[in-house]
């Protein structure tokens, strides 16, 4: 079966072997393919590699995770399950597109689908995606014992590309965050005003999509003894009309609110702006 067969190789010598579903149609490790529902053949592995587990085996495609030792035509051992760690190698399904990559969650909670090719870029999993887990790379591969490194280092290389190319504004780091909340704060003089700072850091991807609980927890770090630090509660209830929109587009005739009160929202957010680099 070839060298990426050296796991099973190793167990030649284990009396019994299990038939599992085998299935021709490849998973793709370089561009996504639509995943077929072709009926599988079957073929036998060392019961030992099992434990039980439901699983499958499926043919690799493409160039984009072989620093993960996994190559074009290789026969991944698939374990069916929706239960992944950081580091993972996993068979997911997004937006009607197959593809196997290392499942990393950052630090702001944010889900990537990462190659092991620097000719590919990470896909970042967002809310408006259709994602299905179909499951992990059972065996066939070792994952170096630097992956994760390789994984941020793949992130953060994406992310500086598509700031560099004007794609997406350039993704603030948390030390420069801290520090513009410290200079924000002072004018901060309504807890709700907080919506214009939260709204900003969602704008540029620091905070993800609605996740006033991670900005409140943050401001709340920096600044524990500020007189109107912001809830999460109250942040999602001001979030209607353009204050749930990008801050660019806040106007005033179209907020919830006017004239002196609006412009404590927008002060607030406009501070911030000025604030980051």
């Amino acid at each position: 079966m070839g060298s990426s067969y050296s796991i099973w190789q190793m167990c030649e010598d284990v009396e019994g072997y299990t038939p599992v579903p085998y299935y021709h149609t490849g998973v793709s490790c370089g561009l996504p393919n639509e995943f077929g529902d072709v009926p599988p053949e079957e073929t036998l592995v060392p019961s030992i590699l099992l434990s039980n587990l439901k699983v499958y085996v499926i043919d690799a495609e493409g160039d984009s995770m072989e620093g993960a030792r996994i190559f074009d035509g290789d026969p991944l051992l698939i374990e069916k399950t929706r239960h992944f760690e950081i580091g993972n190698i996993v068979l997911a399904m997004v937006d009607g597109q197959q593809m196997l990559k290392t499942y990393y969650v950052d630090d702001l909670g944010r889900k990537w689908l990462v190659p092991a090719n620097k000719k590919y870029n990470p896909t970042l999993l967002t809310d408006e995606m259709d994602v299905r887990f179909l499951g992990r790379v059972k065996c066939n591969l070792r994952i170096p014992s630097d992956s994760l490194n390789d994984v941020r280092r793949s992130i953060s290389e994406y992310l500086q590309k598509t700031s560099s190319r004007e794609k997406t504004p350039r993704i603030p780091t948390r030390e420069e965050v801290m520090e513009a909340l410290l200079k924000v704060g002072p004018h901060i003089k309504m807890g709700r005003h907080w919506l214009g700072p939260c709204r900003v850091l969602m704008d540029c991807g620091f905070v993800p999509k609605e996740r006033y609980d991670l900005f409140c927890d943050m401001v709340c770090y920096v600044l524990p003894e500020h007189k109107h630090l912001p809830s999460e509660s109250e942040l999602r209830r001001s979030a209607v009309g353009c204050f749930s929109k990008p801050f660019a587009t806040w106007t005033d005739e179209k907020a919830p609110v006017h004239g002196k009160s609006y412009q404590g929202y927008y002060d607030a957010g406009e501070a911030m702006l000025k604030k980051l680099p």
